[in-house]
C-alpha cells in the first residue's frame, strides 16, 4: 500500500518566458509501483528521504538507492527505478523545464552524469 499527493500544472507562455517553470510536485510513501522504463521531455528531481530501492539508466546497470538520496531524471535519457517491494520508500519530487536548466547544469547544480546522489540529510515529507 502507498499514499500519494500530486499536483501538475500547465504553465502559460508568460511563465515559460521566465526561463524555469514547475510542471508538477508530489509526495509519495510506501510500497510504490515501479516507474518506467520511460523517457521524459523535462527534468525531475526526486528526493528519497526514507527506504531503499534502485535506479537503472540507459546503460542497463541497476544502481542501489539508499535514503537519503537525490535522483536526477534528465530529458531524453531513458530511466527505470523503483522502491524496495517489501518496504517501499518515501519520496518527494518536482518536475520542471525551461532554458535556465542549461545554466544550472553548467554551474553544477544539475548533474546529468550522476543520476543518483547520496545526501547527508533529508527531512521526511509525508503525503
Amino acid at each position: 500500500m502507498y499514499h500519494t499527493w500530486m499536483r501538475y500544472f500547465t504553465p502559460s507562455p508568460a511563465h515559460h518566458r521566465l526561463g524555469l517553470v514547475c510542471l508538477g510536485v508530489g509526495l509519495q510513501h510506501g510500497t510504490l509501483p515501479t516507474v518506467g522504463p520511460r523517457t521524459l521531455d523535462h527534468h525531475v528531481a526526486i528526493v528519497i528521504s526514507a527506504g531503499t530501492g534502485w535506479y537503472q539508466g540507459p546503460d542497463g546497470r541497476r544502481v542501489p538507492v539508499t535514503a537519503p538520496a537525490l535522483l536526477w531524471i534528465i530529458p531524453g535519457v531513458p530511466h527505470h527505478y523503483g522502491a524496495d517491494p517489501d518496504h517501499g520508500w518515501d519520496e518527494s519530487f518536482v518536475d520542471f523545464t525551461g532554458p535556465a536548466t542549461t545554466t544550472y547544469t553548467e554551474l553544477g547544480f544539475i548533474e546529468p552524469e550522476r543520476p543518483v546522489i547520496p545526501l547527508s540529510d533529508a527531512a521526511a515529507p509525508r503525503a
